[in-house]
């Protein structure tokens, strides 16, 4: 697990084979993609030059930066990694650094890499957990290993054997960049459920084409403006950002990597044309058909998933396990527990308690820790948000809406004070069925005869319906299920962007958008990357905390997306069929109840000032223009913390969401 980013940059000048590599590719833009990864790795760090020269004599010049979190082969692993093949003239002659952290003075240059054509380097952001299988099948066809089981290894020579398939051979949560110098190459990947980030750009810089990439969009961001390129604000992504608290893309020149997706660049192609159209895109329910024997059933999915958590517990450093009390997390400790028990180890299970009741899963959890025989950590909210929030939306580059944020990084901060590694329950709502909206979405497809009906009626009336009936009715006035999977409704969004500009602006988002009568498709594909994996990168690797989901491992994700929506309800409800496969391992009253999420008491913090949020809130909206480059209107958000604070309505999501959108604004204007 570690950050990555790197630089490729094409020159056609005719002065481009003789001018420096550190002329073409700065050292200022290399520490300003470390200085973003700096906190996702704590045990090493490591840049790679190299440089080639088309027949044509145009320069292809590339760097790769890593920042390490050692979980496997301490010794062996380390990145950049590079293979050769011995063979060939030195063309270019690559440079490689592996340091410890150390003071800066420490980077005391590169030392130069003796090597042939068939140069191939990585740098690597992940866990590969098929990585023994697939290094044993490597080293039957001939390929020969350097260390004893390092994961980053099996990238290298598993590119040689399938180039841009590379990705659809592995099992993991990854982001990767391999440099094929004799290809004259570098690609990109990410893996199906986007729980490894990976930003790109393209921009010109003095005549060349230019690539940055990273774990970080901040860093991303930091190499334009150090190349005298703006970074634009997408009108259309900042109506979407208001709808869903998410969106991929919020900077129109900063694209997100699309997950399940291999970009290759080519010397010789326009990285623009390559980052828009990638190579290769996995399709999740392709993934294990293996296993696709007639109807699913409770049995099958237990199987999959002790398959899934014993190859999640593969590392070199203390595992312990987030336990919410909720059904998927109870699930993945349990069976977590059962096989760390068989080597006579105990799972640490890590719970954040809630000062609110309504909130609070404490007693499900400690039941849940206690049944599977757990050495439980239950810790309550730090008091720290506002600086805590401060901090991660400056390292993700991006505004980031859902609040539960907050308290995915402080059980995060609880975790690594005793294990490196974590594992989580994301994935089941998505994969099973776990949200009412889900059914709400088959009610609207069936009933699209009834969207004429709403669209006649006054927006007044529609407005006053609230609860489940004031959503779905909206939805079917809107979008659809993009308006029932949303933070602020459609009318308030008008009233902060303007009713004309935000039907504009919505319009053009959800242009094309069909989600179907089973949006579990549609929610792995958008949500869960957008929201649920970003949220889980940022706040656990703010401390270099590796979290790992065993309900993502790619022969469920592929079971349970080609069941029907009727089928992983089996008969029960939502999720009921996982339901089946918890009530075997943990207490039925922590799997027979209401769901409750892991939200925070927003409006009342807000009201009280919890941890300095309202303060800083006031700070921001003290500015002239809060939102810089946005164009949001002041005065729809002033009227809104008004009725807040007379508590004629709980604005406190949509308060939270605008302060982190100024947050994030307000350090983009500044640079």
């Amino acid at each position: 697990m570690c950050g990555i980013a790197g630089i490729l940059r094409v020159s056609t000048r005719g002065d481009a084979g003789v001018r420096p590599a550190r002329v073409a590719i700065p050292e200022a833009w290399l520490d300003a993609l470390d200085a973003s990864i700096a906190q996702r790795g704590p045990d090493g760090r490591g840049r790679f030059r190299d440089r080639g020269v088309r027949g044509d004599g145009a320069a292809v010049d590339v760097a790769l930066v890593q920042r390490r979190l050692s979980i496997l082969d301490h010794a062996g692993g380390r990145q950049p990694m590079l293979a050769t093949d011995g063979g060939g003239a030195d063309v270019g002659g690559g440079e490689l650094f592996h340091g410890p952290l150390a003071p800066a003075e420490a980077w005391c240059g590169y030392e130069r890499v003796r090597s042939g054509r068939g140069l191939v380097a990585v740098v690597f952001n992940g866990c590969i957990y098929n990585h023994r299988a697939l290094r044993a099948g490597l080293v039957g066809a001939g390929h020969v290993f350097a260390s004893d089981h390092s994961d980053t290894e099996v990238l290298l020579h598993g590119w040689r054997a399938w180039g841009a398939g590379l990705g659809g051979e592995l099992d993991g949560m990854f982001a990767y960049a391999v440099w094929d110098r004799a290809a004259g190459v570098l690609a990109l990947a990410r893996d199906q459920a986007g729980e490894k980030p990976m930003y790109a750009s393209v921009f010109a810089h003095d005549g060349d084409e230019v690539l940055a990439f990273g774990s970080s969009c901040a860093g991303v961001a930091r190499v334009m403006r150090l190349a005298g390129v703006p970074v634009v604000v997408d009108a259309v992504g900042v109506g979407m950002w208001l709808k869903h608290g998410y969106w991929p893309r919020l900077p129109v020149n900063i694209s997100e990597v699309v997950p399940g997706a291999t970009h290759v660049f080519s010397a010789g192609a326009s990285a623009a044309h390559a980052l828009a159209k990638p190579a290769r895109v996995l399709v999740p329910a392709g993934f294990g058909k293996e296993h696709d024997r007639g109807p699913i059933s409770a049995a099958e999915v237990q199987s999959l998933l002790l398959g899934a958590v014993h190859g999640r517990l593969d590392a070199d450093v203390p595992i312990g396990c987030f336990l919410s009390g909720g059904v998927d997390s109870s699930v993945v400790a349990a069976v977590a527990q059962r096989a760390l028990a068989q080597s006579g180890r105990r799972l640490l299970t890590f719970h954040v308690a809630m000062a609110e009741s309504r909130m609070d899963e404490s007693p499900y959890a400690r039941m849940v820790a206690a049944h599977i025989g757990s050495e439980h950590v239950e810790l309550t909210c730090k008091p720290s948000a506002a600086g805590d929030l401060v901090g991660l939306i400056a390292q993700l580059g991006l505004p980031f809406g859902d609040s539960s944020l907050l308290p995915t990084h402080w059980v995060s901060v609880a975790a690594r004070e005793r294990v490196a590694v974590a594992l989580g329950g994301d994935g089941g709502d998505e994969l099973f069925g776990g949200y009412q909206r889900y059914q709400a979405n088959e009610a609207m497809a069936r009933a699209r005869w009834l969207r004429p009906v709403v669209r006649a009626m006054p927006a007044s009336l529609v407005g006053m319906l609230g609860g489940s009936a004031g959503r779905v009715a909206t939805a079917l006035r809107n979008h659809g299920y993009d308006d029932v999977l949303t933070i602020f409704r459609t009318p308030q969004v008008e009233g902060l962007l303007g009713a004309g500009r935000a039907r504009e602006l919505l319009s053009a988002g959800y242009a094309g958008r069909d989600v179907g009568g089973d949006a579990r498709h549609d929610d792995f594909a958008v949500y869960l990357p957008g929201n649920l994996m970003r949220k889980v990168d940022t706040a656990s690797m703010a401390v270099a905390l590796e979290v790992r989901a065993p309900l993502l491992e790619r022969g469920v994700v592929g079971r349970a997306l080609r069941a029907t929506l009727g089928e992983v309800y089996a008969g029960q409800g939502r999720k009921g069929l996982l339901r089946q496969v918890a009530r075997q391992m943990v207490p039925a009253a922590a799997i027979d109840r209401k769901k409750m999420g892991f939200g925070v008491p927003m409006g009342r913090w807000v009201r009280e000032d919890f941890a300095g949020l309202r303060t800083l809130l006031n700070e921001r909206l003290s500015e002239a223009d809060p939102w810089p480059g946005v164009g949001i209107d002041k005065a729809a958000a002033m009227k809104m913390l008004r009725e807040h604070d007379e508590r004629t309505r709980d604005h406190g999501q949509w308060l939270y969401m605008l302060l982190v959108m100024s947050l994030w604004a307000g350090g983009l204007a500044r640079g």
